[in-house]
């Protein structure tokens, strides 16, 4: 069996632990949906309207997720012992992480107002 070094296994945690911060963070958009109010979301959804003005910008998220599902499934394949791959997938999910907040933030804003 082969020994891990320290940076192997600093990189394997932090690949491990970025895209389960991702998944939770991801299905917490889910949440507002599921938990009931006396207001119901049909009646909010009817009056907010999300207007995207180019769709362009659709892309790069577009390009990022199916970078993120790459590497995870490349990671999961290899076992988490390439660093490189790893800390692609680190930085990957954290930009995916920092968007999905951004865009949370953006359409709660709407929906609640």
């Amino acid at each position: 069996m082969q020994q891990e070094n320290k940076s192997q296994k600093i990189s394997k945690t932090a690949a491990k632990t970025a895209v389960r911060i991702f998944v939770i963070i991801l299905f917490m958009g889910i949440l507002p949906l599921v938990a009931g109010n006396e207001q119901g979301w049909n009646e909010r959804i009817a009056n907010a309207h999300l207007v995207i003005a180019n769709k362009w910008t659709l892309v790069f998220p577009a390009i990022l997720f199916i970078g993120f599902l790459w590497l995870a499934i490349l990671c999961k394949k290899n076992k988490y012992q390439q660093t490189d791959v790893n800390w692609l997938l680190v930085l990957n999910s954290v930009i995916l992480i920092t968007y999905l907040v951004m865009l949370y933030s953006r359409i709660y804003k709407v929906l609640l107002a």
